[in-house]
């Protein structure tokens, strides 16, 4: 009986492996999620309550094929109800190309309070070509600024940064809730003393992630946060798996790619 036991957990172990293996190769790499979140915190005011943000990061382009997926995902997104969406950048994996189709599927995404972006560290060789794009798709693309975010009859401040934005200047907003999206996840390690919540990209959720183990390679500027929500002197990281990683490596272990639905709630609440 011992034996048979065993010989049944050395099948199973062979047989899980050999299923993650397929996973991680064969599905992986087009697979994705939509995974809703919820944000509370008591700054945000009973006009903010309900407020969705579709954030859109890493979508990496770079044949048609992805082009194709890039528009089922746009499609199964509008499905959804939210208010306004963000890029949090890396448009194209290597070169620009078909932007007027691109453009096309960007323009197609519905949504009512506005549509904002920034670049990656892989749009800034062809900045220009991509923010041209994104401007074209209906989006406005920042840049180390801040600006008012406007919804219903309230407001609340929005920061696009990078690692050398100067964040004392946000001390000058007079919006409670200050909300930041940056590119590389560890700006957090200066802007959680300024801003409520950051939401990012870039770490593709450690590509190779474990639970209680984290992630395997961690990535320039995703070193010290890559994967799922951090919460540090009252400041909210969000980091999402992105929509799809590298052609170098773009295969998923424990983290899938997806786009990430936030709604924002108010701790008085019950969500």
């Amino acid at each position: 009986m011992k034996k048979l036991i065993r010989r049944l957990m050395i099948l199973l172990i062979v047989f899980g492996l050999c299923f993650l293996g397929y996973y991680v190769y064969a599905v992986s790499p087009k697979d994705y999620e939509f995974h809703e979140q919820n944000y509370i915190n008591s700054q945000i005011s009973s006009q903010l309550n309900g407020l969705k943000i579709a954030f859109l990061s890493d979508i990496n382009l770079t044949n048609q094929e992805s082009i194709t997926r890039f528009q089922e995902i746009v499609k199964e997104l509008n499905n959804y109800p939210f208010d306004m969406v963000i890029f949090g950048g890396d448009l194209y994996d290597d070169q620009v190309f078909k932007t007027d189709e691109v453009s096309q599927i960007l323009k197609s995404i519905q949504c009512q309070y506005g549509k904002l972006a920034i670049l990656g560290e892989r749009d800034e060789k062809s900045s220009l070509e991509v923010t041209q794009v994104l401007n074209n798709g209906g989006f406005e693309v920042l840049n180390n600024e801040t600006r008012p975010l406007y919804y219903k009859d309230t407001s609340l401040t929005l920061v696009a940064y990078d690692d050398e934005y100067d964040f004392s200047k946000l001390k000058e907003t007079q919006d409670k809730l200050v909300v930041g999206i940056s590119h590389q996840p560890d700006t957090f390690i200066q802007a959680k003393n300024y801003v409520d919540l950051q939401l990012s990209g870039h770490s593709y959720g450690g590509s190779v992630y474990f639970p209680y183990l984290g992630s395997m390679f961690p990535i320039e500027g995703a070193k010290t946060y890559n994967h799922g929500t951090y919460e540090e002197k009252n400041a909210t990281l969000i980091v999402s798996n992105g929509i799809s990683g590298p052609s170098s490596f773009p295969y998923k272990v424990f983290c899938p790619n997806q786009v990430l639905l936030v709604s924002f709630y108010s701790k008085s609440n019950d969500v």
